[in-house]
């Protein structure tokens, strides 16, 4: 459930469809260009927060402009069990969205545990800079060869020995 799809509710929608989520979201007037995105994607509910929002939903995303609203959110949300992040306010947040840099299946997360967003964004984009945009290939190719080896080698030090061959040449890992 995320409430209020303004451009930071909108950045936490779009990580929570990128890892697989089905979303909710309520907004009383949601940008347009928001809507007709997203429109396809998850369920809305073009109104104000209501208490029974929360009702069969485990994590919230509380991302309105209205610091009493996010409050209430919160609140409600600690009652019933639910995680809850309320964006920007780290003592109201049961979990932190960390930066994250992908190149296909590999992913390198950064947090700063809601101390500092824009730190944790900067390390990320400097993690980015530092590794080529084909990476996710090469995971890609050692996945395979990965699957390959668990498949013909039985467990042992010999397969140890070459799933370390697939990152660090031979003798260097373990």
């Amino acid at each position: 459930m995320v409430i209020g799809a303004g451009q930071v509710g909108t950045q936490k929608i779009t990580g929570l469809l990128d890892a697989g989520a089905h979303v909710t979201v309520v907004d009383p007037s949601p940008a347009v260009a928001v809507r007709e995105f997203l429109s396809s994607r998850v369920v809305w509910h073009e109104r104000k927060y209501q208490t029974s929002d929360l009702d069969g939903f485990y994590l919230v995303i509380a991302a309105t402009s209205d610091a009493q609203v996010n409050q209430h959110i919160y609140d409600e949300a600690q009652q019933r069990g639910i995680l809850a992040n309320v964006v920007d306010v780290p003592p109201l947040c049961d979990f932190y969205y960390p930066a994250v840099v992908r190149r296909g299946s590999l992913m390198v997360a950064v947090s700063s545990q809601g101390e500092s967003p824009h730190l944790a964004q900067r390390v990320r984009d400097e993690i980015s800079q530092l590794l080529p945009e084909n990476l996710g290939d090469a995971v890609k190719r050692i996945g395979d060869e990965r699957r390959r080896i668990l498949r013909e080698h039985p467990a042992g030090p010999k397969r140890v020995q070459l799933l370390c061959d697939l990152i660090y040449p031979k003798g260097v890992g373990a």
